[in-house]
């Protein structure tokens, strides 16, 4: 995968980011979502897939420790969207992953949190993110 060094005035950053927060997404990947329209035949809808998978998190039981491999949609999108518009599923699911836990750091995904353990340190299952719905109680 190739990387690109931008260098943009202060201001145009600023509307991206803004444009990036309306889509639920970092800029990054907003610019890449851009591009992608543009350049390919069959983009990859991040934006839906986030949403997809915000509604599963917010499904799962409570008090229970989840990753995001466990929502059912996350290995289907990932893989035969990515496929369709012809990009690796691993960067798909990693951006997916990028996407899915800055939303839960804001708070912006319903109950759902980041898992801890008893010493208060980030929760992993298999060396990925696990995540946990709160109840309300």
């Amino acid at each position: 995968m190739a990387r690109i060094n931008l260098s943009i005035d202060d201001n145009l950053f600023h509307l991206l980011e803004q444009d990036a927060m309306q889509c639920n997404c970092s800029v990054n990947v907003y610019l890449v979502t851009i591009l992608e329209k543009l350049y390919k035949q069959n983009p990859f809808d991040y934006q839906s897939a986030l949403a997809i998978i915000e509604q599963e998190a917010k499904a799962q039981p409570c008090n229970e420790d989840f990753t995001l491999v466990d929502l059912p949609s996350f290995a289907e999108i990932s893989v035969v969207k990515a496929e369709h518009a012809n990009l690796k599923p691993s960067i798909v699911r990693a951006r997916l992953g990028k996407m899915f836990n800055a939303r839960v750091r804001d708070g912006k995904v319903g109950d759902v949190q980041r898992s801890v353990n008893d010493n208060g340190d980030l929760k992993f299952i298999s060396r990925a993110a696990a995540y946990i719905r709160k109840s309300k109680s």
